[in-house]
């Protein structure tokens, strides 16, 4: 994989993975929930799907919105040459072409597949809340495939940055699996907290969501612990990284906001009223979760761009 110019993104960028990584968890959750979780998991489908679209929407237009014109959008999704050359691939589209090497033409066209799959999705579960009927075979289809491009779409900011020139990016090998962890903790807490906040008669399906979600937060522990010890077995530059990371200005950030508030605290919250499903708990870890996931991601993008 060929790596990109150093980043310079501002906050906006930090949004949309956030949002891109939520709407991937979301669909996913949903989707399981929706092929196997039965009647009981029925309000975590809806609330899922209808969370996952209204999450992407703002993709788009933060990507656009960044690039200055949506001709640069565009130019994402294509090519001028569609030529084999060495380490990538490119499929001629007609005035398009899919390079599955490139990080930013693999994305975007990621991002596209993934909103029509939420569209149809959504659209399908707004039907059948109507009293129509459902397109089961189009809802499943969709969510196959669109839960495959929420995968990516919740991983591809720490691929994407690990293709990029950055010290501290390009040694944190696992940013991928980090960033997919914090798309299914934050989809998952979303959607856990819409269901407290409106007192749907979900209990029981809420309460596999709060295991799924918990387990995902000690998954993005033991992957935060991997990566540290990745990027200190690599060169001086990028331990310098984590050093800003962990230790300097951005340090108070990621301690107490990132690992505190956001894995530490709702991890104790989760563990210790796993007995019983309480609404408020449910409210407060999610809440917490929510604004944990958007720090990691800030303060690792932000730290990158610092050295």
């Amino acid at each position: 994989m060929p790596l990109l110019q150093s980043a310079d993104w501002p906050l906006i960028i930090d949004i949309y993975f956030f949002l891109g990584g939520l709407a991937g968890g979301a669909f996913v959750i949903a989707t399981v929930a929706s092929l196997w979780g039965g009647d009981r998991s029925r309000e975590i489908t809806r609330i899922g799907y209808y969370l996952a679209l209204l999450a992407i929407i703002p993709g788009p237009i933060i990507l656009v919105a960044d690039l200055g014109m949506p001709t640069r959008f565009l130019h994402m999704m294509m090519v001028a040459k569609p030529e084999l050359t060495i380490g990538q691939s490119a499929v001629n589209l007609g005035p398009f072409h899919l390079k599955p090497f490139s990080p930013m033409n693999a994305g975007a066209w990621a991002l596209m597949g993934f909103s029509l799959c939420a569209f149809l999705a959504a659209l399908d579960v707004f039907l059948v809340a109507r009293g129509g009927r459902s397109m089961a075979g189009l809802r499943g289809a969709a969510g196959v495939i669109g839960s495959f491009f929420g995968f990516f779409i919740a991983a591809y900011p720490g691929v994407l940055m690990g293709a990029t020139a950055r010290p501290l990016w390009i040694d944190a090998r696992l940013l991928g699996a980090l960033f997919l962890t914090v798309g299914m903790t934050t989809g998952g807490a979303a959607i856990a907290l819409i269901l407290a906040a409106t007192g749907a008669r979900a209990r029981d399906g809420l309460a596999s969501l709060k295991r799924t979600y918990t387990m995902a937060l000690g998954l993005e522990l033991v992957i935060l612990i991997l990566l540290f010890a990745v990027v200190r077995g690599a060169g001086p530059v990028a331990q310098a990284g984590l050093a800003a990371l962990i230790s300097g200005v951005y340090g108070t950030t990621f301690w107490l906001g990132a690992v505190g508030v956001g894995l530490i605290i709702p991890l104790i919250l989760e563990l210790t009223s796993r007995s019983r499903v309480s609404m408020g708990v449910t409210a407060i870890s999610a809440i917490l979760i929510l604004i944990g996931g958007f720090l990691t991601k800030y303060v690792i993008m932000i730290a990158g761009q610092a050295i």
